[in-house]
């Protein structure tokens, strides 16, 4: 009977001892899945694109006469992202790819749902915009960009400043609408569209209102403005993309402001976002 217990006893032990060495693997399994795969991201890239944005952190890409996103990583936004580019007729624009290589991978690791829930929300701090900052290369001193930031209850209603619309729980797919005015622009309302397919957070922006280039000359009509920030946490790092494109008239001079003004505000977005990290 006791050498009976005694095999029993062992077989025990035999058996938690291989499910404690099995355990922390299968769970150290399961938190790297959360990260997306940078080298499955930048497979679209070329060799050297893929060093620039390592090295850099930054890799952008002009597009004149029509608009298809090049950089846009394989996510499951991505599809529906392109099929919005090519709802207007974009003549002009740009896409940036942002690697931030200083986020908290550990700390997302830990908790997954806090960590996008925080990215989510910095998204959505509309009022935060104001005094975000550029470089003018015509004026060789920083600027502000946003000068007006805030969320409206209606495009009827652009003075009525709302809260910005922080949650405690990410949504499927919400808008909201905005009023901005900037240094290139003037005053607009846009509409925000958020979207949401984890861990992955796509934000829309599009214009409701005309744009002026200073202020007389209609640039812009409704709706041909187009602004898509996409916040992606990977293995290497906080991967950003960001798009700025329209449909603009076709003036040499308008184009070449135009070109400087929408880098510009596609990298005040993405320093104002890690910012708020």
């Amino acid at each position: 009977m006791y050498i009976g217990s005694m095999k029993k006893t062992s077989l025990y032990l035999c058996i938690v001892l291989i499910c404690t060495s099995i355990l922390p693997l299968a769970a150290q399994q399961s938190s790297d899945d959360v990260l997306l795969s940078f080298n499955e991201l930048t497979s679209i890239l070329g060799r050297e694109d893929r060093e620039t944005l390592l090295n850099d952190g930054e890799l952008t890409r002009f597009h004149f006469a029509d608009f298809d996103p090049l950089l846009l990583p394989p996510v499951g936004i991505t599809e529906a992202l392109k099929a919005k580019t090519r709802e207007v007729d974009l003549n002009m624009g740009i896409e940036g790819l942002f690697l931030y290589r200083d986020f908290d991978t550990q700390a997302y690791l830990d908790d997954p749902e806090a960590m996008e829930l925080e990215l989510y929300n910095i998204l959505r701090s509309i009022r935060s915009l104001e005094g975000t900052m550029y470089y003018s290369a015509s004026r060789e001193e920083m600027r502000e960009l946003f000068v007006e930031s805030w969320r409206i209850p209606s495009l009827d209603d652009p003075k009525t400043v709302l809260d910005d619309p922080v949650v405690s729980a990410i949504p499927d797919k919400e808008s909201i609408f905005i009023h901005q005015r900037d240094r290139s622009f003037g005053k607009h309302e846009s509409e925000m569209t958020y979207t949401y397919n984890a861990p992955v957070i796509w934000t829309d922006i599009t214009n409701q209102t005309s744009m002026y280039y200073k202020s007389i000359i209609r640039a812009i009509k409704p709706e041909q403005l187009q602004i898509h920030l996409v916040v992606m946490p990977t293995d290497e790092g906080l991967l950003f993309y960001g798009i700025t494109a329209a449909e603009t008239i076709n003036m040499k001079a308008f184009r070449e402001k135009a070109s400087n003004s929408f880098y510009n505000r596609v990298k005040a977005l993405y320093n104002w976002y890690i910012s708020s990290l």
